[in-house]
Protein backbone atom coordinates (compact mmCIF):
# COMPACT_ATOMS: atom_id res chain seq x y z
CA UNK A 1 0.00 0.00 0.00
CA UNK A 2 1.34 3.48 -1.01
CA UNK A 3 2.01 5.70 2.37
CA UNK A 4 1.21 9.49 1.92
CA UNK A 5 2.07 9.81 5.79
CA UNK A 6 5.14 10.63 7.53
CA UNK A 7 4.67 10.59 11.60
CA UNK A 8 6.31 13.10 13.07
CA UNK A 9 5.67 11.62 17.25
CA UNK A 10 3.97 8.72 18.27
CA UNK A 11 0.15 10.07 17.12
CA UNK A 12 1.30 12.92 15.29
CA UNK A 13 1.22 13.04 11.96
CA UNK A 14 1.92 14.83 8.84
CA UNK A 15 0.37 14.38 5.31
CA UNK A 16 2.78 14.87 2.65
CA UNK A 17 2.08 17.62 0.29
CA UNK A 18 3.66 17.67 -2.96
CA UNK A 19 1.27 21.08 -4.28
CA UNK A 20 1.85 19.81 -8.16
CA UNK A 21 -0.22 16.93 -7.09
CA UNK A 22 -3.27 18.98 -6.64
CA UNK A 23 -3.82 18.42 -10.37
CA UNK A 24 -6.54 15.53 -11.06
CA UNK A 25 -5.25 13.64 -13.48
CA UNK A 26 -1.85 12.93 -11.10
CA UNK A 27 -0.90 9.90 -9.32
CA UNK A 28 0.58 10.66 -5.74
CA UNK A 29 4.00 9.76 -5.18
CA UNK A 30 4.21 6.62 -3.57
CA UNK A 31 6.08 8.05 -0.11
CA UNK A 32 5.70 11.52 -0.23
CA UNK A 33 7.13 13.17 2.45
CA UNK A 34 7.03 16.75 3.76
CA UNK A 35 9.09 18.80 1.58
CA UNK A 36 11.49 20.74 2.38
CA UNK A 37 11.61 22.67 -1.07
CA UNK A 38 8.24 23.36 -1.30
CA UNK A 39 8.59 27.61 -1.69
CA UNK A 40 11.06 29.35 -4.26
CA UNK A 41 12.14 31.27 -1.18
CA UNK A 42 12.95 28.22 0.84
CA UNK A 43 14.94 26.68 -2.20
CA UNK A 44 16.81 30.30 -2.37
CA UNK A 45 17.97 30.90 1.08
CA UNK A 46 19.96 34.20 -0.16
CA UNK A 47 17.49 35.64 -2.01
CA UNK A 48 17.36 39.11 -0.16
CA UNK A 49 13.48 39.54 -0.49
CA UNK A 50 12.20 36.66 1.61
CA UNK A 51 11.91 37.39 5.28
CA UNK A 52 13.21 35.31 8.08
CA UNK A 53 9.82 34.19 9.11
CA UNK A 54 9.38 32.60 5.88
CA UNK A 55 12.93 31.04 5.99
CA UNK A 56 12.29 30.28 9.43
CA UNK A 57 9.65 27.56 7.67
CA UNK A 58 12.37 25.74 5.59
CA UNK A 59 12.18 22.42 7.97
CA UNK A 60 7.81 22.61 8.30
CA UNK A 61 6.04 20.14 6.74
CA UNK A 62 3.60 21.30 4.12
CA UNK A 63 0.07 20.40 3.87
CA UNK A 64 -2.95 20.88 1.53
CA UNK A 65 -6.05 23.52 2.84
CA UNK A 66 -8.71 25.43 1.92
CA UNK A 67 -10.51 28.09 3.33
CA UNK A 68 -13.38 27.43 5.53
CA UNK A 69 -14.92 31.13 6.48
CA UNK A 70 -18.74 31.48 6.39
CA UNK A 71 -17.69 34.98 3.87
CA UNK A 72 -16.96 32.35 1.23
CA UNK A 73 -13.62 33.94 0.97
CA UNK A 74 -10.35 34.56 3.35
CA UNK A 75 -7.90 37.81 2.82
CA UNK A 76 -3.94 36.35 2.43
CA UNK A 77 -2.24 39.00 4.44
CA UNK A 78 1.55 40.60 3.97
CA UNK A 79 2.81 39.63 7.63
CA UNK A 80 1.20 37.64 10.84
CA UNK A 81 -1.14 40.52 11.64
CA UNK A 82 -4.51 40.79 10.91
CA UNK A 83 -4.40 44.40 9.96
CA UNK A 84 -1.46 43.47 7.88
CA UNK A 85 -1.83 44.50 4.28
CA UNK A 86 -3.99 42.20 1.54
CA UNK A 87 -1.72 40.19 -0.60
CA UNK A 88 -5.08 38.85 -2.43
CA UNK A 89 -8.28 36.72 -1.83
CA UNK A 90 -8.52 33.12 -0.75
CA UNK A 91 -11.84 31.89 -2.70
CA UNK A 92 -14.09 29.11 -0.74
CA UNK A 93 -13.21 25.82 -2.78
CA UNK A 94 -9.55 26.84 -3.98
CA UNK A 95 -6.78 24.64 -2.98
CA UNK A 96 -3.37 25.70 -1.63
CA UNK A 97 -0.35 24.40 0.43
CA UNK A 98 0.61 25.97 3.83
CA UNK A 99 2.75 25.51 6.55
CA UNK A 100 1.80 25.49 10.40
CA UNK A 101 4.04 25.76 13.25
CA UNK A 102 2.44 23.92 16.66
CA UNK A 103 1.54 26.45 18.64
CA UNK A 104 1.79 29.10 16.38
CA UNK A 105 -1.40 31.43 15.33
CA UNK A 106 -0.76 32.02 12.10
CA UNK A 107 -0.04 29.80 8.55
CA UNK A 108 2.18 30.20 5.63
CA UNK A 109 -0.05 29.73 2.62
CA UNK A 110 1.16 29.64 -0.93
CA UNK A 111 -1.57 29.64 -3.60
CA UNK A 112 -1.24 27.53 -6.84
CA UNK A 113 -0.56 30.80 -8.82
CA UNK A 114 2.26 31.55 -6.92
CA UNK A 115 1.10 34.49 -4.63
CA UNK A 116 1.98 34.01 -0.77
CA UNK A 117 1.28 35.33 2.50
CA UNK A 118 -0.06 34.46 5.89
CA UNK A 119 -3.50 33.37 6.66
CA UNK A 120 -5.08 33.04 10.94
CA UNK A 121 -5.19 29.30 11.08
CA UNK A 122 -9.03 29.44 12.36
CA UNK A 123 -9.61 29.92 8.68
CA UNK A 124 -8.00 26.85 7.30
CA UNK A 125 -9.14 23.25 6.93
CA UNK A 126 -7.14 20.72 5.60
CA UNK A 127 -7.53 19.43 2.11
CA UNK A 128 -7.92 15.92 0.75
CA UNK A 129 -8.83 14.09 -2.64
CA UNK A 130 -10.00 10.76 -3.27
CA UNK A 131 -6.39 10.69 -4.38
CA UNK A 132 -4.78 10.52 -0.75
CA UNK A 133 -6.43 7.53 -0.41
CA UNK A 134 -4.51 4.07 0.28
CA UNK A 135 -3.99 2.03 -3.20
CA UNK A 136 -4.14 -1.48 -3.40
CA UNK A 137 -1.88 -3.06 -0.20
CA UNK A 138 1.80 -4.55 -1.69
CA UNK A 139 3.22 -7.66 0.44
CA UNK A 140 4.30 -6.66 3.39
CA UNK A 141 2.36 -3.43 3.99
CA UNK A 142 1.57 -3.88 8.01
CA UNK A 143 -1.56 -2.02 7.94
CA UNK A 144 -3.40 -4.02 5.70
CA UNK A 145 -1.94 -7.06 6.94
CA UNK A 146 -3.02 -6.89 10.47
CA UNK A 147 -6.67 -5.84 8.79
CA UNK A 148 -6.57 -8.82 7.27
CA UNK A 149 -5.87 -11.01 10.44
CA UNK A 150 -8.90 -9.68 11.54
CA UNK A 151 -10.70 -10.62 8.83
CA UNK A 152 -11.03 -6.99 7.21
CA UNK A 153 -9.78 -6.18 3.40
CA UNK A 154 -8.37 -2.98 4.47
CA UNK A 155 -8.17 -1.31 0.76
CA UNK A 156 -12.12 -2.05 -0.16
CA UNK A 157 -13.62 -0.97 3.63
CA UNK A 158 -11.72 2.62 3.05
CA UNK A 159 -13.08 2.82 -0.36
CA UNK A 160 -16.50 2.27 0.84
CA UNK A 161 -16.40 4.57 3.91
CA UNK A 162 -14.85 7.59 2.05
CA UNK A 163 -18.12 7.39 0.06
CA UNK A 164 -20.20 7.20 2.88
CA UNK A 165 -21.41 3.33 3.53
CA UNK A 166 -22.44 3.10 6.85
CA UNK A 167 -21.66 -0.59 7.79
CA UNK A 168 -18.06 0.01 5.57
CA UNK A 169 -17.11 3.43 7.92
CA UNK A 170 -18.33 0.95 11.44
CA UNK A 171 -16.00 -1.40 10.14
CA UNK A 172 -12.91 1.14 9.58
CA UNK A 173 -13.61 3.48 12.38
CA UNK A 174 -13.83 0.19 14.34
CA UNK A 175 -10.12 -1.28 13.65
CA UNK A 176 -7.69 -0.82 15.98
CA UNK A 177 -3.78 -1.52 14.65
CA UNK A 178 -1.03 -2.00 16.45
CA UNK A 179 2.47 0.28 15.95
CA UNK A 180 3.11 1.82 12.54
CA UNK A 181 0.06 0.76 11.31
CA UNK A 182 -2.18 2.43 14.11
CA UNK A 183 -0.32 5.67 13.23
CA UNK A 184 -0.57 5.48 9.57
CA UNK A 185 -4.15 4.63 10.55
CA UNK A 186 -5.32 7.97 12.06
CA UNK A 187 -3.90 9.56 9.16
CA UNK A 188 -6.11 7.51 7.07
CA UNK A 189 -9.19 8.41 9.19
CA UNK A 190 -8.73 11.70 8.16
CA UNK A 191 -8.49 11.69 5.15
CA UNK A 192 -11.84 9.80 5.29
CA UNK A 193 -13.75 11.88 7.72
CA UNK A 194 -12.62 14.93 5.65
CA UNK A 195 -14.11 13.59 1.98
CA UNK A 196 -18.13 12.39 3.70
CA UNK A 197 -17.80 15.49 5.75
CA UNK A 198 -19.51 17.01 8.59
CA UNK A 199 -23.16 16.40 8.00
CA UNK A 200 -22.21 12.63 7.04
CA UNK A 201 -20.32 11.95 9.74
CA UNK A 202 -22.51 13.66 12.16
CA UNK A 203 -25.82 11.09 10.69
CA UNK A 204 -23.22 7.94 11.04
CA UNK A 205 -21.91 9.31 14.50
CA UNK A 206 -25.71 9.95 15.76
CA UNK A 207 -26.30 5.83 15.07
CA UNK A 208 -23.06 4.75 17.27
CA UNK A 209 -23.00 4.60 20.94
CA UNK A 210 -21.57 8.11 22.69
CA UNK A 211 -18.71 5.91 24.14
CA UNK A 212 -17.89 4.56 20.48
CA UNK A 213 -17.17 8.30 19.71
CA UNK A 214 -15.26 8.72 22.51
CA UNK A 215 -13.18 5.56 22.04
CA UNK A 216 -12.36 7.46 18.74
CA UNK A 217 -10.89 10.46 20.60
CA UNK A 218 -9.02 8.70 22.60
CA UNK A 219 -7.53 6.59 19.66
CA UNK A 220 -6.56 9.82 17.54
CA UNK A 221 -5.24 11.79 20.40
CA UNK A 222 -3.83 15.15 18.79
CA UNK A 223 -2.71 13.33 15.61
CA UNK A 224 -5.77 13.53 13.32
CA UNK A 225 -5.54 16.43 12.14
CA UNK A 226 -2.18 17.96 12.75
CA UNK A 227 -0.63 20.54 13.62
CA UNK A 228 -4.29 21.55 14.74
CA UNK A 229 -5.66 20.89 18.09
CA UNK A 230 -7.99 18.69 17.56
CA UNK A 231 -11.13 19.12 19.75
CA UNK A 232 -10.55 23.52 18.44
CA UNK A 233 -10.31 21.98 14.73
CA UNK A 234 -13.63 19.53 15.21
CA UNK A 235 -15.85 22.28 16.79
CA UNK A 236 -14.83 24.95 14.03
CA UNK A 237 -14.62 22.33 11.12
CA UNK A 238 -17.02 19.85 12.15
CA UNK A 239 -19.33 21.05 14.35
CA UNK A 240 -21.69 18.29 14.00
CA UNK A 241 -19.68 15.10 14.79
CA UNK A 242 -17.97 17.31 17.62
CA UNK A 243 -21.02 17.09 19.44
CA UNK A 244 -20.55 13.22 19.64
CA UNK A 245 -17.20 12.98 19.52
CA UNK A 246 -16.77 15.24 22.72
CA UNK A 247 -19.63 14.93 25.05
CA UNK A 248 -21.57 17.87 24.52
CA UNK A 249 -24.22 16.41 26.24
CA UNK A 250 -26.28 19.65 27.10
CA UNK A 251 -26.19 20.56 23.33
CA UNK A 252 -27.13 17.28 22.04
CA UNK A 253 -30.00 17.23 24.73
CA UNK A 254 -31.33 20.69 23.15
CA UNK A 255 -31.19 19.23 19.92
CA UNK A 256 -32.85 16.40 20.40
CA UNK A 257 -35.48 18.04 22.28
CA UNK A 258 -36.01 20.62 19.32
CA UNK A 259 -36.35 17.36 17.08
CA UNK A 260 -39.18 16.25 19.52
CA UNK A 261 -40.92 19.45 19.40
CA UNK A 262 -41.61 19.60 15.40
CA UNK A 263 -42.28 15.88 15.67
CA UNK A 264 -43.13 14.01 19.01
CA UNK A 265 -43.87 10.79 17.36
CA UNK A 266 -39.66 10.93 16.59
CA UNK A 267 -39.02 7.63 18.17
CA UNK A 268 -35.28 8.14 17.24
CA UNK A 269 -34.91 11.12 19.00
CA UNK A 270 -36.46 9.84 21.97
CA UNK A 271 -34.24 7.01 22.47
CA UNK A 272 -31.62 9.69 21.43
CA UNK A 273 -31.94 11.96 24.07
CA UNK A 274 -32.36 9.28 26.55
CA UNK A 275 -29.13 8.05 25.37
CA UNK A 276 -27.48 11.66 26.47
CA UNK A 277 -29.29 11.03 29.54
CA UNK A 278 -28.03 8.06 30.83
CA UNK A 279 -24.25 9.20 29.82
CA UNK A 280 -25.16 11.90 32.42
CA UNK A 281 -26.66 9.24 35.09
CA UNK A 282 -30.22 10.81 34.88
CA UNK A 283 -31.40 6.99 35.45
CA UNK A 284 -34.81 7.73 35.72
CA UNK A 285 -35.07 10.45 32.93
CA UNK A 286 -33.39 7.90 30.24
CA UNK A 287 -35.87 4.79 31.22
CA UNK A 288 -38.75 7.63 30.38
CA UNK A 289 -37.17 8.28 27.68
CA UNK A 290 -36.60 4.66 26.30
CA UNK A 291 -40.20 3.95 27.23
CA UNK A 292 -41.58 6.48 24.84
CA UNK A 293 -39.25 4.98 22.13
CA UNK A 294 -40.53 1.69 22.53
CA UNK A 295 -44.34 2.90 22.44
CA UNK A 296 -43.50 4.55 19.26
CA UNK A 297 -41.16 2.12 17.44
CA UNK A 298 -41.40 -1.29 19.59
CA UNK A 299 -39.39 -2.96 17.33
CA UNK A 300 -36.22 -0.96 18.09
CA UNK A 301 -34.05 -3.06 19.41
CA UNK A 302 -31.79 -0.35 20.26
CA UNK A 303 -34.51 1.23 22.45
CA UNK A 304 -34.59 -2.41 24.36
CA UNK A 305 -31.32 -2.58 24.99
CA UNK A 306 -30.72 1.12 25.93
CA UNK A 307 -33.64 0.84 28.45
CA UNK A 308 -32.21 -2.45 29.81
CA UNK A 309 -28.65 -0.80 30.55
CA UNK A 310 -30.20 1.90 32.60
CA UNK A 311 -32.34 -0.42 34.24
CA UNK A 312 -29.26 -2.28 35.03
CA UNK A 313 -27.80 0.55 36.20
CA UNK A 314 -30.03 1.24 39.04
CA UNK A 315 -29.76 -2.35 39.85
CA UNK A 316 -33.09 -3.73 38.92
CA UNK A 317 -31.26 -6.39 36.87
CA UNK A 318 -33.89 -8.69 36.42
CA UNK A 319 -36.16 -6.78 33.92
CA UNK A 320 -33.10 -5.57 33.08
CA UNK A 321 -32.25 -9.45 31.51
CA UNK A 322 -35.86 -8.76 30.23
CA UNK A 323 -35.16 -5.77 28.07
CA UNK A 324 -31.75 -7.02 26.88
CA UNK A 325 -33.41 -9.90 26.17
CA UNK A 326 -36.34 -8.43 23.74
CA UNK A 327 -33.33 -6.88 22.08
CA UNK A 328 -31.43 -9.82 21.43
CA UNK A 329 -34.68 -11.39 20.54
CA UNK A 330 -35.26 -8.83 17.47
CA UNK A 331 -31.83 -8.69 16.51
CA UNK A 332 -29.48 -11.66 17.47
CA UNK A 333 -26.11 -10.42 15.88
CA UNK A 334 -24.82 -7.62 18.22
CA UNK A 335 -22.08 -8.91 20.56
CA UNK A 336 -23.01 -5.87 23.04
CA UNK A 337 -26.15 -7.59 23.96
CA UNK A 338 -25.04 -10.94 24.72
CA UNK A 339 -22.19 -9.47 27.13
CA UNK A 340 -24.46 -6.93 29.21
CA UNK A 341 -27.05 -9.92 29.15
CA UNK A 342 -24.34 -12.01 30.62
CA UNK A 343 -23.51 -9.44 32.81
CA UNK A 344 -26.75 -9.00 34.00
CA UNK A 345 -27.58 -12.93 35.01
CA UNK A 346 -24.39 -12.76 36.99
CA UNK A 347 -25.96 -9.95 39.20
CA UNK A 348 -29.28 -12.76 38.83
CA UNK A 349 -27.12 -15.31 40.40
CA UNK A 350 -27.39 -16.82 37.61
CA UNK A 351 -24.05 -17.94 36.15
CA UNK A 352 -24.80 -20.69 33.73
CA UNK A 353 -27.07 -18.44 32.11
CA UNK A 354 -24.32 -15.42 32.06
CA UNK A 355 -21.83 -17.97 30.15
CA UNK A 356 -24.04 -19.22 27.60
CA UNK A 357 -24.44 -15.43 27.05
CA UNK A 358 -20.94 -13.96 26.87
CA UNK A 359 -19.62 -17.18 25.22
CA UNK A 360 -22.02 -16.14 21.93
CA UNK A 361 -20.83 -12.74 22.76
CA UNK A 362 -17.49 -13.96 22.13
CA UNK A 363 -18.39 -15.62 18.88
CA UNK A 364 -19.97 -12.20 17.32
CA UNK A 365 -17.23 -10.02 18.26
CA UNK A 366 -14.17 -11.89 18.57
CA UNK A 367 -11.96 -8.69 18.75
CA UNK A 368 -13.45 -7.88 22.07
CA UNK A 369 -12.56 -10.96 23.71
CA UNK A 370 -11.04 -9.37 26.56
CA UNK A 371 -13.84 -7.51 27.92
CA UNK A 372 -15.95 -10.56 27.53
CA UNK A 373 -13.52 -12.54 29.20
CA UNK A 374 -13.85 -10.68 32.58
CA UNK A 375 -17.64 -11.64 32.37
CA UNK A 376 -17.20 -15.03 31.45
CA UNK A 377 -14.24 -15.69 33.90
CA UNK A 378 -16.55 -14.64 36.79
CA UNK A 379 -19.47 -16.97 35.56
CA UNK A 380 -17.01 -19.86 35.74
CA UNK A 381 -16.10 -19.25 39.25
CA UNK A 382 -19.64 -18.67 40.17
CA UNK A 383 -20.72 -21.78 38.62
CA UNK A 384 -18.21 -23.42 40.60
CA UNK A 385 -15.44 -24.39 37.42
CA UNK A 386 -12.57 -22.98 39.50
CA UNK A 387 -9.88 -24.25 37.29
CA UNK A 388 -11.27 -22.89 34.08
CA UNK A 389 -11.79 -19.36 35.28
CA UNK A 390 -8.68 -19.65 36.97
CA UNK A 391 -7.43 -20.43 33.38
CA UNK A 392 -9.22 -17.04 31.85
CA UNK A 393 -7.91 -15.00 34.11
CA UNK A 394 -4.39 -16.11 34.23
CA UNK A 395 -4.61 -15.74 30.55
CA UNK A 396 -5.68 -12.23 30.29
CA UNK A 397 -3.96 -10.89 33.51
CA UNK A 398 -1.62 -8.89 32.07
CA UNK A 399 -4.20 -7.24 28.96
CA UNK A 400 -5.48 -4.09 28.69
CA UNK A 401 -8.84 -2.61 27.98
CA UNK A 402 -8.88 0.85 26.66
CA UNK A 403 -6.81 2.81 29.60
CA UNK A 404 -6.85 0.05 32.12
CA UNK A 405 -5.66 -3.30 32.89
CA UNK A 406 -7.92 -6.07 32.62
CA UNK A 407 -7.58 -6.92 36.47
CA UNK A 408 -8.76 -3.95 37.36
CA UNK A 409 -12.04 -4.11 35.27
CA UNK A 410 -12.23 -8.18 36.95
CA UNK A 411 -11.99 -5.95 40.40
CA UNK A 412 -13.70 -3.32 40.12
CA UNK A 413 -16.45 -5.93 38.74
CA UNK A 414 -16.01 -7.89 41.85
CA UNK A 415 -16.75 -4.87 43.94
CA UNK A 416 -20.09 -4.27 42.06
CA UNK A 417 -20.80 -7.83 42.84
CA UNK A 418 -20.57 -7.74 46.38
CA UNK A 419 -22.66 -4.47 47.19
CA UNK A 420 -25.26 -6.00 45.23
CA UNK A 421 -24.54 -9.09 47.59
CA UNK A 422 -23.85 -11.80 45.12
CA UNK A 423 -20.24 -13.14 45.91
CA UNK A 424 -18.70 -16.76 45.82
CA UNK A 425 -16.04 -18.53 48.42
CA UNK A 426 -13.30 -18.48 45.86
CA UNK A 427 -13.51 -14.45 45.20
CA UNK A 428 -10.63 -13.99 47.30
CA UNK A 429 -8.53 -16.74 45.64
CA UNK A 430 -8.94 -14.78 42.21
CA UNK A 431 -8.54 -11.18 44.34
CA UNK A 432 -4.82 -12.59 45.10
CA UNK A 433 -4.15 -14.67 41.77
CA UNK A 434 -4.78 -10.30 40.21
CA UNK A 435 -2.84 -8.87 42.34
CA UNK A 436 0.08 -10.90 43.49
CA UNK A 437 2.82 -11.97 40.64
CA UNK A 438 2.36 -15.31 41.75
CA UNK A 439 -0.77 -17.44 40.83
CA UNK A 440 -3.46 -18.74 43.15
CA UNK A 441 -3.04 -21.54 44.70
Amino acid sequence: MRSFFTFVVVLAYTIACNFSALAADQEPAAANRPSKESSPGIRDKTNENVSREFLALADVPEFRGVIDDPDGYANLLKEKRSDAPVVTKVKAGEPFAFQKREHDDWCHVKLESGAGGWMHYGRVKLYFTKQDLPGKPEEGDEVAEQARARGINYYEVTQAAARGDQKALKTFLSFRGDGAAAEEHVGVSSVVIHLIGDEAFAKFLDEQSLDFGEQLTVAWESGIVWPFDTKEYFRQHFPKSAKFLFGDYDALIRDYTGAIKRNPKDSHAYRKRGVVEFEKEEWDQAIHDFDRAIELNPKDDYAWYDRGSARAEKGENAVAAKDIQKAIDLNGKVGDYYLDLGSCQLFNRRPREAIAAVLKALELDPDNAIMINTVLATGYLFDNQFEKAKTVYLENKAAGIRDRSFSEVVLDHFKHLEEAGVTHPDMEKIKALLTAEGEAK
